[in-house]
């Protein structure tokens, strides 16, 4: 096993393992694999008495080791001593083994260790600068790979001993530099560690954590969400409680809870017809609470799209009480409009930053999402909701490719639907007129209010009849 000490013992490190092998007060790296081996697997269990065999095995462990193994590790056990300028005090021999004495200080494991221990020793007294003075020193003497000349099995319990301590150590000293207030140091390395290993839970939390405490909630948001969704993606399973604790910390739910926002336009009072499409979506919001359910509602230009996700949004807006937006998708900045809605202010400045905040501000929320006049799916997908509780109508002329979504397709209004709607604007129409009305608007629900602008029972049927025709899409 990997020796210890007591303190750094003040000495200069002579023996380098954490990356290939060095020696001496000024490091010399070994170029001869074989008795570099040797010297490495001694070091591995500085102290302990290593058999001449195991030797054998870690020498040759890449094929069948030569009859004259034995023999030639004497040979670099020569070799290494004559090197080390070493009499025998050095490297110790007894009959079938060797060992290699090592001095507190000497070994740059033992030093690393030791300095991870002082650190968590003064980060508990109080001392964060003392801590980050040691774990700066224990990171510099990390160059690589620990024990890269021995290959297999042999290093590999105490590899990942000292890959899991050096995780340790980083994530200590970006605490310390937390405490210390240099917020944007312990920021830079926890993006390093959370990109190095996405589904280390303890890097995410920190970085959300330490955005928090610098005050870029939208950016804290934003990397939970990709905690979040790696973790998802590779694991199948939801984040620990420590970094959902720290994602209710940056949605402020130790606040009191913000009012919903209700921006809703109004829905048209002589909405008419469409009672299977709405039953539809009516239903469909009753799956939120286990999806994101998507419906794009479709049809050419004066149809009654906007009208129609409109009306629907108002039967279910009950179902979603922590809000419901509307977003007109001619502006521009759709993605900061929304957060501002939401009240996230410090809104990321990077794209897919962005989306993951808005994504991340969604998240436990029951919300529906109106989107109007979408022309592209890449315009849409950046404002789709990431987990269930959500629901999101859209609107476009066209057919939108998007994964998981319903698509609703109006159809033109039959003439009985076309007469009721203009009825409801002109009770006193004469049926000839209606009759016309019918025609000519050929179920095109814009066509029929634009007769009504135009006064039914003052035009005429001639009139109207032109009227309409100029006014009723294509």
């Amino acid at each position: 096993m990997l020796s210890t000490t007591t303190d750094t013992g003040g000495g200069d490190v002579l023996f380098r393992v954490l990356g290939p092998l060095e020696t001496g007060a000024e490091p010399r790296r070994w170029g001869a694999r074989k008795p570099a081996a040797l010297l490495a697997a001694l070091l591995l269990d500085a102290g302990e008495w290593v058999s001449c065999d195991r030797l054998v095995d870690v020498v040759w462990s890449d094929r069948t080791p030569p009859a004259s193994a034995e023999s030639n590790v004497k040979t670099y056990v020569w070799q290494i001593r004559k090197s080390l300028c070493d009499s025998g005090t050095r490297i110790e021999g007894r009959p079938g083994a060797y060992r290699v004495r090592v001095a507190a200080g000497e070994l740059d494991v033992d030093c690393f260790k030791e300095r991870a221990r002082l650190a968590r020793r003064a980060m508990a007294d109080g001392d964060p600068a003392r801590a980050v003075d040691h774990l700066t020193a224990a990171l510099e003497l990390w160059r690589g790979r620990p024990f890269a000349e021995l290959t297999g099995a042999v290093a590999a319990p105490v590899v990942a001993e000292l890959d899991e301590l050096r995780w340790e150590v980083r994530e200590t000293l970006a605490d310390g530099l937390t405490a210390l207030g240099r917020l944007r140091e312990a920021v830079a390395l926890l993006r390093e560690l959370t990109a190095a290993d996405p589904l280390r839970e303890g890097p995410w939390t920190r970085l959300v954590r330490v955005l928090l405490h610098d005050g870029r909630r939208g950016e804290a948001l934003a990397a939970y969400e990709r905690a979040r969704t790696a973790i998802a993606e590779e694991l199948g399973v939801d984040p620990g409680r420590d970094l959902v604790q720290a994602h209710r910390l940056a949605l402020g739910e130790d606040q009191p809870r913000r009012a919903a926002r209700r921006d809703l336009p109004r829905a048209v009072p002589d909405f008419t017809g469409r009672a299977d499409e709405v039953a539809r979506v009516v239903r469909l919001s009753r799956t939120s609470a286990t999806c994101v359910p998507v419906v794009v509602v479709e049809g050419p230009a004066g149809i009654g799209k906007t009208a129609f996700a409109v009306h629907a949004a108002h039967r279910i807006a009950e179902a979603f009480p922590d809000g419901q937006l509307y977003v007109d998708l001619r502006g521009a900045d759709l993605l900061v409009r929304l957060l501002h809605r939401l009240g996230v202010h410090d809104v990321p400045a990077d794209p897919e930053d962005r989306a993951a905040a808005w994504r991340a501000e969604l998240a436990g929320r029951r919300l529906l999402l109106v989107l109007d006049g979408a022309t592209s799916a890449e315009q849409v997908e950046p404002l789709l909701p990431g987990s269930p509780g959500c629901m999101v109508l859209v609107t476009a002329e066209s057919r939108l490719h998007l994964d998981a979504v319903e698509t609703v397709t109006l159809a033109p209004l039959s003439a009985a639907e076309s007469a009721t709607l203009f009825r409801t604007g002109a009770p006193d129409a004469p049926d000839d007129v209606v009759r016309e009305v019918t025609r000519f608007a050929h179920g095109v629900p814009a066509a029929v209010r634009k007769a009504l602008e135009d006064g039914p029972q003052r035009t005429g049927v001639a009139p109207l009849s032109q009227a309409l025709r100029l006014s009723r899409p294509a």
